[in-house]
């Protein structure tokens, strides 16, 4: 068996195929979200489901065994990622981090550079993109180079083999995909309010040696525009299958109620229903706008920027409302929405939104000006 044959031996047939796998895993994923609900947890076996079903290969190219997930059709890759997140917020998250490696190494790096990580994903192992903390630096060592530093916030820590790092080198900042043991890994810290399932720890990538097939594209790649900003769409399409798991976990309690048909219970359930249509539609036009719709990046940034704080407020809208209506029994554990709330809440925690938002207020305030 070649190669390229062994990697396609998980290949799935169409998009739909595809939606209908994410939704076996979500739905187990959903039912032991509860038993990982606890630090140091990890789901390796929904990591496992994810590989069986061809997930993990599915955003590579087909030409490595994928089937092209997001390429031209980001509207299937939504999907994808929202039915996960549904599931299970913390394998949600991860399998993001999977997706953006994979994109952002289709994109700027070489077939070298994306065989690394289709070997990875073909074993079942995933691969993530750990940016948080100062950047590492990238030494040169003979023909090779070698990492200095350490990174924080790495989920998938001692579980993922090969994440995307960016290392500072004399001519810039670099993409990097090395090798890097369990040992490494401390999640020892991650004692999150939710999130937890995801070992998010600090990494030690001091000494780790890089070969020239392991350095991914060329220096200021990262936070190209549009596709650093851009590429948020694709955090907010997981949140929304959380928050969709909130707002049903909030109708099944209210329609327990004795109170279900009170007027302010109805009017309630149906202001949150409109909360989260509203992240529903803002996080489809951000799919679309970002992956093709629309060619000028400044454009693509502010809309992405717009849907993720459009995004948030209604998020939060609906857990405010939820926990009105259900009152203190969703604060209180085992109920799964106390639960969801915190996965969803701790997750909504995204770097510079308020940053996002003034940014996206200047361009289209600019823009109005030419209309």
């Amino acid at each position: 068996m070649s190669e390229v044959a062994s990697l396609a031996r998980v290949k799935t047939p169409d998009g739909r195929r595809l939606v209908e796998r994410a939704r076996h895993v979500a739905a187990a994923a959903a039912t032991r979200a509860a038993d990982k609900d606890e630090d140091g947890a990890f789901p390796t076996e929904d990591i496992g489901a994810l590989a069986h079903a061809g997930l993990l290969m599915a955003p590579f190219p087909s030409t490595l065994g994928g089937d092209d997930l997001g390429i031209g059709d980001p509207d299937r890759l939504r999907e994808v990622l929202t039915t996960i997140g549904h599931g299970s917020l913390s394998l949600g998250r991860l399998y993001e981090g999977h997706v953006n490696a994979v994109v952002l190494t289709s994109r700027y790096g070489s077939h070298a550079n994306l065989r690394l990580l289709a070997t990875e994903a073909a074993a079942g192992i995933p691969s993530g993109v750990w940016m948080a903390g100062e950047p590492l630096r990238l030494e040169p060592d003979g023909t090779c180079f070698v990492l200095r530093g350490r990174k924080i916030l790495c989920s998938g820590s001692g579980h993922f083999r090969r994440p995307l790092v960016a290392a500072d080198r004399a001519d810039g900042s670099v993409m990097v995909i090395p090798a890097v043991d369990a040992e490494r890994a401390d999640a020892s810290g991650w004692t999150a309010h939710g999130m937890r399932a995801t070992a998010t720890g600090t990494v030690d990538f001091d000494g780790i040696a890089v070969s020239p097939d392991e350095i991914v594209g060329g220096p200021g790649d990262y936070l190209r525009t549009p596709y650093f900003r851009g590429g948020a769409w694709r955090v907010i399409a997981v949140q929304l299958g959380g928050l969709e798991a909130v707002l049903e976990a909030y109708a099944t309690q209210v329609r327990a109620s004795p109170h279900r048909d009170h007027p302010l219970q109805l009017m309630r359930y149906g202001q949150a229903e409109i909360a989260c249509e509203t992240a529903r539609l803002w996080v489809a036009k951000a799919a679309r706008i970002a992956e093709g719709q629309v060619d000028d990046a400044d454009a693509i940034d502010a809309t992405v920027d717009l849907a993720r704080n459009a995004f948030e407020a209604a998020a939060l809208e609906v857990v405010a409302l939820a926990q009105k209506a259900v009152g203190l029994k969703s604060f209180l554990r085992p109920n799964p929405l106390e639960r969801l709330i915190r996965d969803l809440t701790t997750y909504l925690r995204q770097p510079n939104l308020d940053v996002s938002l003034m940014l996206a207020a200047a361009f289209r305030l600019r823009e109005s000006e030419t209309r």
